[in-house]
């Protein structure tokens, strides 16, 4: 990691940047498609198809049912790993009142723009973040991103977002783009979700201390990809009796109560 000026910036990126900034040389881009089909993949990796919509008490461990009540897993150590609808299920089970903090959970809308990269001249050669980010093209187009839309009833990709998203992207730039800037919102493919978010954008990691075996990894909020591995590591850790890779007081400020 470094302090790069607007020119190295620039020289790094392979296009007119508008400012210098820092420069993580070990930084990765993750296709998450990829990734998923990756761990799926993995030895002892199982996929049940179903929804859980709630878990129940079964001697020293827990039965996993969906809407009607059917048993769709059963296991001594479950973690609910969600993202928002973890709040539903722990409702559903009697769990969540001792737990203030997830039952004020929440999930906002955002979306992204794929911007073709010939707009960009091939676009960047690595990430470019700051107020908003830029990726570089895996063969769709540079991810441009995003917005953040409180209070939305749905998550969708339409003029207003792409509005916000290619300023972002602008704001990133030294200028001299004419394709870019001629681009119009709304025209452009992209991608829309959720993000589920707590109370201090910290998530809720661990095991419930009213319902031993029932663990949560929730609340990840904008960094998902970030935050899972190292709560994966965790939580791993706890189940197998090693040390823990975040310091006692860390590990407090993401307990789940």
């Amino acid at each position: 990691m470094r302090q790069v000026s607007r020119d190295e910036a620039s020289a790094l990126a392979g296009l007119a940047l508008a400012r210098g900034g820092v420069f993580f040389g070990q930084g990765m881009l993750v296709r998450p498609d990829l990734l998923i089909e990756a761990l799926l993949a993995v030895d002892g990796v199982t996929v049940l198809p179903g929804k859980v919509a709630r878990v129940d008490r079964v001697g020293a461990g827990w039965s996993v049912r969906d809407a009607t009540g059917a048993e769709l897993a059963r296991a001594d150590t479950v973690i609910l790993a969600n993202a928002a609808g973890a709040r539903a299920v722990l409702a559903e089970s009697g769990l969540l009142d001792p737990l203030p903090r997830v039952a004020q959970m929440h999930a906002l809308a955002g979306e992204v723009t794929l911007v073709p990269a010939a707009a960009l001249g091939g676009g960047p050669r690595c990430i470019v973040g700051g107020e908003g980010y830029l990726l570089p093209d895996v063969g769709v187009g540079c991810v441009a991103g995003s917005t953040y839309v409180h209070g939305a009833t749905e998550a969708r990709i339409g003029a207003e977002g792409q509005r916000v998203t290619l300023d972002k992207a602008a704001g990133l730039l030294g200028g001299g783009f004419p394709d870019f800037e001629a681009l119009e919102p709304g025209s452009l493919q992209g991608w829309a979700g959720w993000r589920a978010v707590l109370p201090g954008r910290l998530p809720a990691v661990g095991e419930l201390p009213h319902a031993s075996g029932l663990w949560l990894a929730i609340g990840y909020a904008s960094r998902g990809l970030s935050w899972s591995a190292l709560m994966g590591d965790l939580i791993a850790a706890r189940l197998a009796g090693e040390p823990s890779p975040l310091e006692t007081d860390l590990a407090q400020l993401i307990s789940p109560r």
